[in-house]
């Protein structure tokens, strides 16, 4: 059990870890991402349905973001609320085709960052870890192809609890799941908005500068975590 000091010069008995996914852990691949929509617009484009690139892709974002609130319980219904939004008539061989072709491309468009593996090596002989994320449904997928599940005792995805991060509620399960206490715990993201959640039900805070929306949805964007590093590789300088 490590003992910190955090700036605020607090004694800081650490047993755990939560920390986020996106950007933190791993990043989308831009290029990526872009083919992959041009895939689905290609498709589209196949059944008669004119769609562009930029609306698709704004539809997408949508849907991915109420996904994550866990509005949708599958991906059939998934394509079919997104094609409503199209304005496109919901025909199960199309579904089908957009159903295949994100299987074969889900997993091509994240990337760990080059030393999160050895970071949760490290981290995972000293403390329990809980990976916690907001996510879209398929998240999972994803993360056991990269190699993490082994690292956490308990994986909490905001499309499987349908709530996000900063809902108290979302790090209230994480902390029952591994069976620790707030004031035994640091939550570890890029995001703000995350580290005002966790401050909120009393764990310590940890911000890795190094995602692009560090301050996106926050309330205060002047908020001062207990600890921050510009990468991943740093944070084993505090835990």
């Amino acid at each position: 059990m490590k003992v910190l000091r955090s700036q605020r010069s607090e004694r800081v008995d650490l047993k755990g870890v939560l920390i986020d996914f996106g950007d933190t852990v791993a990043f989308a691949d831009e290029e990526a991402h872009r083919r992959y929509v041009e895939g689905l617009v290609s498709i589209l484009r196949r059944y008669g349905y004119q769609k562009n690139l930029k609306d698709l892709d704004s539809l997408l974002d949508k849907a991915y973001f109420n996904s994550s609130k866990g509005e949708t319980k599958d991906f059939l219904e998934f394509w079919e609320l997104l094609l409503r939004d199209l304005q496109v008539p919901r025909e199960p061989a199309l579904i089908g085709e957009l159903e295949e072709f994100r299987n074969r491309h889900l997993i091509s468009m994240f990337r760990l960052y080059e030393e999160a593996i050895p970071v949760l090596s490290a981290l995972r002989k000293k403390y329990k870890l809980a990976l916690v994320s907001n996510c879209a449904i398929g998240l999972s997928e994803v993360i056991r192809a990269l190699g993490l599940t082994s690292f956490f005792e308990c994986i909490v995805l905001s499309y499987e609890l349908r709530v996000r991060k900063p809902d108290r509620r979302i790090y209230l399960e994480a902390l029952r799941r591994i069976n620790l206490e707030p004031n035994e715990c640091v939550f570890v993201s890029d995001e703000i908005s995350d580290l005002e959640g966790a401050r909120e039900v009393g764990l310590k805070t940890l911000l890795v500068r190094q995602g692009s929306h560090t301050t996106h949805e926050a309330k205060d964007p002047n908020f001062k975590p207990d600890f921050q590093c510009n990468d991943l590789s740093e944070i084993t300088r505090f835990l």
